[in-house]
């Protein structure tokens, strides 16, 4: 296997294998992919509209749609109307949603502990580096 497919691969199943480590949590939490991101953005900047939700939380905007469809029955967020846009609507949580949010958090951010383990400050400065560089990249060849 040459370098590059070793990177490819490597970036898949390292994506994979997070999934499968949080796809149970999400479940359990009656959450569907997605939905945790979302939860995530909102508890970093609430009251966003669809579109800024959507890029923050690199969904499309008509799954990032469905989605809030099922938070907002869940009770985990509101939508109300944008008074700069009256074609747009400000997505925020709601309080049992903040607590969901959090809890989200709490997954996300014991998951990252696990993928840097054994990682000096330096090295995780240094992957990141590199993964930015291999996004840009990637985002570059679309234009």
């Amino acid at each position: 296997m040459d370098r590059k497919q070793q990177i490819r691969d490597l970036l898949f199943r390292t994506e994979m294998t997070r999934r499968k480590k949080l796809y149970p949590v999400w479940n359990r939490l009656g959450l569907i992919a997605g939905q945790p991101r979302v939860l995530s953005q909102l508890l970093i900047r609430d009251h966003i509209t669809q579109k800024e939700l959507a890029d923050a939380s690199c969904i499309e905007p008509a799954t990032l749609s469905r989605a809030l469809d099922r938070l907002e029955d869940m009770g985990y967020i509101a939508r109300n109307d944008n008074p700069n846009c009256r074609r747009s609507f400000l997505v925020s949580l709601t309080e049992e949603g903040r607590k969901m949010a959090g809890e989200v958090q709490e997954v996300f951010g014991k998951t990252q502990e696990v993928m840097v383990e054994g990682f000096s400050q330096e090295e995780q400065e240094t992957l990141c580096r590199l993964l930015e560089r291999v996004y840009k990249n990637l985002n570059q060849n679309e234009k």
